[in-house]
């Protein structure tokens, strides 16, 4: 679920609480069933200089809404857990759990406001309660470890520290000779919950990623792939820096490599250091968001005999720009301009529930690219590609 969530930022709600408090809403860790009670927990983070105190509410107000459905449901806090009054050291957080009855008539894809906490909300998926209906004999059976996620999982503490980085797409070109995909993630190297994240709250923000991007021509006989591009990176993410006009602002900072891992004439590769600035705003009412975030780097150690002017062609700024709504159309682009001249890729996407599979967690995607170094192999020549297809992380 989580991993299917294209903008963490504009889904994952966080929002003040009382001065130097800040709430995190996370969803069910389990997609749970209209009509049964579920779980979800609130993260009290206390981004002040001194420790400050926390009454934690017995019930909050939760307003669920659905497709065009909205109800407002209570949920309570699971005292087993929590304290009714909390002591929260600097730049530490604690966990409470509320649990709440979801409505039989809320299914699909949910968003979860509470107003208690300035309207902080997120977003998770509910089962309906038809489609899980289960024999007498179902019922009395056990319900746990039921899929073999909940075994494997035991034995895979780390998994919930990756999640999705760059889109993840299939597109096949007009021209079928430019077809594309692109997969990519990134880990979170320390564990928010552990000591040393909670004395230093910025180690969390170490993470290392993956991107591979492949250009396949499917229009020849043997669909060969005409090139790959190998990208893993360290990076740091700062936390959201509070500033007017915005719901969030990060500083990104990482080291890249990058090559297309052959030998050879065909040998292309190249390192560069970045930084990247990253502006939200977002409206929850009209779930409409803006993200700009421009991207500024220098080559270290480029390799000198097969792209030794790489960076006349790719240059060393990209400008990206994300808008639209988020449970509909989002439109994103990239701008570069280098001595050879400019690059652009517009991106548009839209969730497929919406328009004809409504059970379908995909995101059809149209791709404009007139660009210069769009793959290492021919970075010198200009590509122009029109794409259509599929993505799941957009």
């Amino acid at each position: 679920m989580r991993v299917s969530i294209a903008l963490f930022i504009l889904l994952f709600g966080t929002a003040a609480f009382s001065g130097g408090i800040e709430t995190v809403i996370a969803p069910p860790a389990e997609i749970p069933q209209a009509g049964q009670s579920t779980v979800f927990a609130v993260y009290f983070h206390n981004f002040s200089d001194t420790s400050l105190r926390v009454d934690v509410p017995d019930s909050i107000m939760c307003r669920l809404s659905a497709g065009n459905d909205t109800v407002e449901v209570k949920a309570y806090a699971i005292r087993a857990t929590s304290e009714k009054t909390m002591t929260i050291c600097p730049g530490c957080f604690k966990k409470v759990q509320y649990t709440l009855n979801l409505p039989s008539t809320i299914e699909g894809a949910v968003t979860m406001e509470i107003p208690d906490f300035e309207n902080a909300h997120t977003m998770f998926a509910v089962h309906s309660s038809a489609s899980t209906k289960a024999s007498k004999s179902d019922e009395t059976a056990p319900k746990e470890f039921e899929a073999l996620d909940s075994l494997y999982e035991l034995y895979q503490p780390y998994l919930k520290n990756i999640t999705a980085y760059e889109p993840m797409y299939f597109l096949m070109g007009t021209d079928p000779e430019k077809s594309k995909f692109q997969f990519s993630f990134k880990y979170r190297l320390f564990n928010p919950e552990r000591t040393l994240a909670q004395k230093y709250s910025w180690v969390k923000g170490f993470h290392f990623a993956y991107t591979q991007t492949s250009f396949w021509d499917l229009k020849s006989a043997s669909k060969p792939f005409e090139d790959t591009s190998y990208k893993p990176e360290f990076f740091f993410l700062s936390p959201n820096i509070r500033i007017p006009w915005a719901t969030g602002f990060f500083v990104k900072g990482g080291f890249q490599h990058e090559s297309n891992g052959r030998g050879g004439e065909y040998s292309r590769s190249t390192n560069f250091l970045y930084i990247k600035p990253i502006y939200i705003a977002y409206h929850k009412n009209t779930k409409l968001g803006i993200m700009i975030a421009p991207k500024i780097w220098t080559y270290i150690a480029n390799e000198n005999e097969n792209n030794p002017d790489l960076e006349d062609y790719r240059g060393y700024f990209d400008l990206e720009i994300k808008l639209g709504q988020a449970d509909s159309f989002v439109l994103g682009s990239h701008f570069r301009w280098a001595k050879e001249g400019g690059s652009m890729e517009l991106d548009l996407t839209y969730p497929l529930h919406r328009f004809i599979f409504k059970n379908l967690d995909l995101y059809f995607q149209v791709q404009y690219v007139n660009a210069l170094a769009e793959s290492l192999l021919n970075f010198r020549d200009r590509n122009e590609a029109l794409r259509l297809g599929f993505a799941i992380v957009r």
